[in-house]
């Protein structure tokens, strides 16, 4: 798609554009800031695959509640706090993360070396089928194909003849929803299991 119309855009009037769905002017956004974006995220998580998911759902929120940014004055601040959210919600995940796993080894000696290696692998695929099966059929089915079997966005587009946008819309939503499942899964495997980064890319 060409996004030289926007090229010279401030980042106040690519915000309106996208407001007004205009996935040019998204793309233009996108262009111009990925790099910024990444950067930003990974100067606090130092860790690359974190800052591109991170970057990955910040565009994301961005074109998900595009309609909000017509009121945005300040398009880089507004920017920046989205990424502050989603780094906050990692290093707050990650930290609970380590206590839960620093208590349970405290409490199960018999466990002391527990790692996400010994982790009963059929549990971990009955709780994500668990909470694939609550999905709707469309995100479930992207879900499936991105994560299951390491399809891009552009492929999963081209073959379900949706727009790139609607399956980043669909994935973000899944993504969020597994996650939500996993994190309220009861018993003290199951916490375990929702703070396991078993969900790559």
């Amino acid at each position: 798609m060409n996004t030289g119309s926007f090229s010279q855009c401030h980042a106040k009037e690519l915000f309106e554009a996208i407001a007004s769905g205009s996935e040019a002017a998204f793309e233009e956004l996108f262009h111009r800031y990925k790099t910024t974006v990444y950067g930003s995220a990974y100067k606090w998580t130092k860790s690359a695959h974190v800052a591109e998911e991170i970057a990955q759902e910040v565009f994301i929120r961005l074109w998900t509640s595009r309609a909000a940014l017509k009121e945005v004055e300040d398009p880089l601040a507004y920017i920046y706090r989205i990424i502050s959210n989603r780094v906050k919600d990692y290093l707050q995940s990650d930290l609970n993360r380590e206590t839960i796993l620093r208590k349970v080894r405290e409490e199960l000696p018999a466990f002391s070396n527990i790692t996400e290696d010994t982790i009963a692998v059929n549990t971990t695929n009955r709780l994500i089928t668990e909470a694939m099966d609550k999905l709707s059929g469309q995100k479930r089915n992207i879900y499936f194909m991105n994560r299951q079997e390491g399809k891009s966005v552009k492929e999963i587009a081209d073959e379900l003849h949706i727009s790139p946008n609607t399956v980043k819309t669909h994935l973000y939503e899944a993504l969020h929803m597994v996650r939500n499942y996993l994190k309220n899964a009861e018993g003290l495997l199951f916490l375990i299991l929702s703070l396991l980064p078993f969900l790559k890319k």
